[in-house]
């Protein structure tokens, strides 16, 4: 009962309350994680292994240990990392918020979300060039050449484009 009573009052003092793993679903990430918190998060994101409240702190130069570990409470009260056995702090899920919406997870790389069209825009591309693609060039395949390579180079741009403006 007393143990009970002081997890309501610490919630009511950090002013943020545990959210459950069925309430996450309803959580607006936009408006819950904004200005260094954010940065926190994206510090987490980049580093891909747990960190230490002082580790941090330091990297992300902040005014004190307790400022960084108010929003590392912050985030986990979010359900978005986690405290390991260690004490230090590792991220539990990748959520989608701001420039990270560009970018996808496939296995342990985020890469950007252009990647995956430019890719697959390539090999139609290459496929067309090996196996549809004769000799003379008539016009309706040089509009398609020209079309083809107009389209690999855009989406290479943009996938070139989105990787330098990562957050991360």
């Amino acid at each position: 009962m007393v143990q009970q009573s002081l997890k309501h009052s610490f919630r009511r003092v950090s002013g943020f309350s545990t959210i459950k793993e069925k309430d996450s679903e309803n959580i607006n990430y936009e408006s819950a994680i904004k200005g260094t918190t954010l940065d926190v998060y994206f510090f987490l994101l980049k580093k891909r292994e747990a960190a230490g409240v002082r580790e941090v702190q330091r990297e992300l130069n902040l005014s004190s240990p307790s400022v960084a570990s108010y929003h590392l409470e912050k985030l986990e009260s979010l359900a978005i990392i986690r405290k390991n056995r260690f004490g230090n702090y590792e991220l539990a899920k990748k959520i989608d918020i701001g420039a990270l919406k560009q970018f996808v997870l496939i296995g342990n790389y985020t890469l950007p979300r252009f990647s995956l069209y430019a890719t697959f825009i390539t090999i139609c591309f290459i496929g067309y060039l090996v196996f549809f693609l004769t000799f003379p060039i008539s016009v309706g395949e040089l509009f398609a050449l020209i079309f083809g390579l107009f389209g690999v180079i855009i989406c290479w741009i943009e996938t070139f484009l989105s990787w330098n403006s990562k957050p991360f």
